[in-house]
């Protein structure tokens, strides 16, 4: 008797325990999209772009970057040139790259200007930009511009590349909104 009772404990246990497997769900595929950079003679924007939208994709459970060749056929045919997509072509992206979320980030200024006062010297950013989203499973449509107008202490800027410092943090804010629009 004991051991018909073990063995009906293991099998409800073994149900329990699997339970959660069932409700796994496949992760979402996430485009990302070059960034159009109309800063001239910058190239390090593009680079820290993709590092930090990169690791908001990582970071957020259920998301998966995609890159494949029928992807990058379809941001080729789509053409982007120097603004970023609207509704219509980031749809046509997602659906003939077959993905689940399309991103995509403009970058207008990047620079700073010194701002001389009694009390400090401060530095005035100079960050424009936009992102826009698609989610293709809901079908929402996320368009966000990207401003910073911000005044920092001149300080900062002695140790590190404080405006693409700022840019960075832009695109982290705006990757992750973009992740989760509805």
């Amino acid at each position: 008797m004991k051991k018909i009772i073990r063995c009906l404990l293991l099998a409800v246990m073994a149900i329990l325990l699997s339970v959660p497997a069932f409700s796994a769900t496949e992760a979402a595929s996430v485009a990302l999209l070059p960034l159009i950079n109309n800063v001239q003679g910058d190239d390090l924007a593009g680079q820290i772009y993709f590092k930090e939208a990169l690791n908001v994709i990582n970071s957020k459970k259920g998301f998966v970057l995609e890159d494949n060749d029928k992807l990058n056929a379809a941001i080729e045919a789509a053409s982007i040139s120097k603004n970023v997509p609207n509704e219509a072509a980031l749809a046509k992206i997602a659906r003939d790259g077959d993905v689940d979320i399309v991103i995509a980030m403009q970058l207008d200024a990047l620079d700073y200007e010194a701002v001389r006062t009694s009390e400090e010297d401060k530095l005035k950013m100079d960050i424009q930009g936009y992102a826009v989203a698609y989610n293709r499973i809901n079908g929402a449509y996320y368009k966000h511009r990207i401003y910073n107008a911000d005044l920092i202490p001149e300080v900062f800027s002695s140790r590190w590349d404080l405006v693409h410092e700022e840019w960075g943090k832009a695109v982290r804010v705006e990757a992750d909104r973009c992740l989760r629009a509805k």
